[in-house]
């Protein structure tokens, strides 16, 4: 039997930040780069851990990259099977593994990506194997009307990557995902106020209560709606395509879901990258 080994479809020497670093530092490599995560050294190169855009957008108010790491990240070693990583992100729900070497320095990076790209889209072994038992059949949407800001509520709250964009009728008209709200994006300083308790020793002495002021950061969209910044030319997918059809799409629109609609254009459902590394973990090679 033939494994497909972690090396063989892995990215090579992925760009690295080495801690300590600030939030804004890793701000730039995500547009620069983008991409959505990069591992996290310490100064020996070792892994620390990984730093996803997610976790910034989450946490705008953390300056210090350290604190925003995500440090329990699956690891594997070059020569381990395709079907372990694909088993270990299932494992932590993650969407990478990083490949290291024996002394615990990034060597590579294998995402979930990789393997559509360099595996499910080139092995014709999936050409028989339909989506319609993989694919997400509760799914959270958008409408196009909605301010960037309250769409990014929805994304986040939803854990998800993208939200499919409905017009006032429920029609699929767009898709909208992290890379598009983080692209129009800036985190700004702001002051705030609070009111402070005085006693009721003190009442008599006060005419207003003390007010503090302190320094907040937060992420700022502008106010515009979804319709403005989301990709209107939608990619789809039918229940009944196969593993290797909705890969071959993935792989050649640099995609990770597709919409997945029946008859006219009815929305049912969400196909990911991620849902296809169950039929990996399945698979006996």
């Amino acid at each position: 039997m033939i494994w497909v080994r972690v090396k063989t479809i892995m990215t090579q020497n992925p760009v690295t930040i080495t801690l300590p670093a600030t939030r804004n530092y890793a701000l730039e490599l995500f547009k620069k780069y983008k991409v959505r995560s990069f591992p996290v050294v310490n100064k020996e190169g070792k892994l620390v851990g990984i730093i996803s855009v997610k976790r910034i957008l989450v946490n705008p108010d953390e300056e210090q990259l350290a604190m925003l790491v995500k440090r329990d990240v699956p690891v594997v070693k070059e020569n381990d099977t395709l079907k372990k990583a694909a088993k270990l992100m299932l494992e932590y729900d993650y969407r990478r593994v990083v490949v290291v070497d024996s002394k615990g320095k990034p060597v590579g990076i294998l995402t979930v990506g990789d393997i559509i790209r360099r595996y499910f889209a080139k092995s014709e072994k999936y050409k028989g194997v339909e989506i319609e038992p993989y694919y997400q059949r509760y799914v959270s949407i958008v409408w196009e009307g909605t301010p960037l800001k309250a769409a990014l509520k929805a994304l986040l709250l939803s854990n998800s990557m993208a939200l499919p964009v409905v017009d006032s009728e429920g029609n699929l008209v767009g898709i909208v995902d992290e890379t598009d709200l983080l692209r129009d994006s800036e985190i700004v300083r702001i002051m705030k106020s609070t009111e402070l308790a005085a006693s009721s020793e003190e009442e008599w002495i006060l005419e207003s209560h003390p007010t503090l002021l302190f320094e907040k950061f937060e992420l700022q969209l502008p106010n515009k709606p979804v319709a403005e910044i989301m990709t209107r030319d939608v990619i789809v997918a039918t229940p009944h395509m196969t593993v290797h059809e909705v890969a071959l799409k993935m792989a050649k629109y640099s995609i990770e879901q597709l919409p997945v609609i029946r008859g006219e254009g009815d929305l049912i459902g969400l196909i990911r990258d991620f849902d296809l590394l169950k039929v990996l973990v399945k698979s006996k090679a």
